[in-house]
C-alpha cells in the first residue's frame, strides 16, 4: 500500500513540478495502459513504465526547448532526439521483456494522435 501511495505521490509531484498539463498526462497514462494490456504487465512494471514514459516526455520537451532557444542546432536536436528515443525503446524492452516493440510503437503513434 505504501508503494502505491508513494508511486501516486511521485506521479503527482512530477506532474505539478514540471508543469505537465492534463492532455500530456492523459497521453502518458493511455500509453502505459495500452502497454500493460499488450504486454501483460504487472503493477510494478506499470509503475516503472509510467516513470520511464514521464521521464521520456520531459526529456523530449527539454531537447525541443533547447532547439527553440537556439542552444543546439537542428542536427544536434535530431541526434539528441534519436538517442533519447533509443534510450526509451531500450527501457521499454527491458520492462516488457519483448524484443519486437516496433509494431506497438507504430500503433501507439497513430492512436495518440487522435487523443
Amino acid at each position: 500500500m505504501k508503494q502505491i501511495i508513494f508511486g501516486l505521490l511521485f506521479l503527482f509531484t512530477a506532474t505539478v513540478a514540471f508543469g505537465q498539463n492534463q492532455w500530456q498526462q492523459k497521453k502518458i497514462d493511455y500509453f502505459v495502459e495500452a502497454a500493460a494490456k499488450e504486454f501483460k504487465l504487472d503493477r510494478k512494471q506499470e509503475k516503472q513504465l509510467s516513470k520511464s514514459r514521464t521521464d521520456y516526455f520531459l526529456g523530449y520537451m527539454e531537447i525541443v526547448k533547447k532547439a527553440k532557444k537556439g542552444d543546439i542546432s537542428g542536427e544536434e536536436k535530431k541526434n539528441q532526439l534519436n538517442n533519447h528515443n533509443q534510450n526509451f525503446n531500450k527501457s521499454l524492452k527491458e520492462i516488457t521483456g519483448e524484443d519486437n516493440i516496433q509494431p506497438f510503437l507504430v500503433k501507439m503513434r497513430e492512436e495518440l494522435k487522435s487523443l
